[in-house]
């Protein structure tokens, strides 16, 4: 009986606090422009070479950070490796094993030992890059903290597509030769009349693997932090302390959404990359 009360008590004291909010009004309108937070300012002004501006930006020292933490933690786990692992290490064991069993062994037939340190370091520095992005830090608009990844800038992501992009063709030409991995792209049986248009076709296709693996990460990384700040900015600019919670409540569950991203970004562009190399290595002749 006495449970019961309590539980009244409490759900008539929500509801009242919920009145409360609901007509309370809130603090001055406040300003914020989503678009803002994704230009890039030059932080360091530096000069260019041509078109290409040397400035440094908020997206270069996301990069400089993921960098600086990936090398942090390799020279922690290389002089921390015990027999009973702690949790740190268990958990880097355990996405270690990630990368090099259900990535780079279910994927790849040939040449795993060769290319799993390519395939692995792309997959921890996506990873770390998407992570850190869901971490507040000062190089917001105006210096405030704010969110930001270097994956959800075109430029970052079209470079590691690159890297994917030449070491498939590279794998593929060092182990069938230029002419035979080219010849690897039609199938022995096709007819003369069509070699040309297929060679054609894959080659384009080839191109549309570079576009679609730099747009994949880059955009689902923008997507999410986009949202993540038109929440934010929609409690800012409501006035009223019943939306402002319930938009940050919301805002909340689509930051833990943005972290199970971030993981599979990370995942899906590191199979990607196996299965490029992996098809190159392994075509049929």
């Amino acid at each position: 009986m006495k449970r019961r009360l309590l539980i009244g008590l409490y759900l008539v004291a929500g509801l009242v606090a919920l009145a409360i909010l609901a007509f309370l009004p809130g603090g001055a309108r406040a300003q914020f422009d989503v678009l803002a937070e994704f230009e890039l300012h030059p932080i360091i002004k530096l000069p260019s070479i041509g078109p290409v501006d040397l400035s440094i930006n908020k997206a270069v020292i996301y990069l400089w950070i993921t960098t600086a933490v990936l090398a942090v933690c390799a020279f922690i786990i290389s002089r921390n490796i015990k027999p009973v692992p702690s949790r740190f290490q268990f958990v880097m064991e355990t996405l270690y094993e990630l990368a090099r069993r259900s990535i780079v062994g279910a994927v790849m037939k040939s040449d795993q030992a060769s290319w799993f340190p390519y395939i692995a370091g792309a997959f921890f520095f996506v990873l770390v890059s998407n992570l850190i992005g869901l971490v507040p830090l000062p190089f917001a608009e105006n210096h405030q903290f704010g969110f930001y990844a270097a994956t959800a800038n075109l430029y970052a992501t079209l470079a590691l597509a690159l890297c994917t992009f030449v070491f498939t063709h590279y794998a593929g030409i060092r182990k069938h030769g230029l002419v035979g991995y080219v010849n690897g792209w039609v199938p022995s049986s096709a007819p003369p009349v069509l070699r040309q248009l297929m060679l054609l076709i894959h080659a384009i296709s080839e191109v549309f693997r570079l576009v679609s693996l730099s747009v994949r990460l880059f955009a689902n990384m923008l997507a999410g932090h986009s949202i993540l700040a038109v929440f934010f900015a929609m409690a800012l600019i409501f006035q009223n302390y019943l939306a402002a919670v319930v938009l940050q409540a919301g805002s909340i569950i689509i930051y833990l959404f943005e972290i199970f991203i971030a993981c599979i970004q990370a995942f899906i562009f590191a199979i990607l990359s196996a299965v490029y190399i992996g098809g190159a290595l392994d075509q049929e002749e």
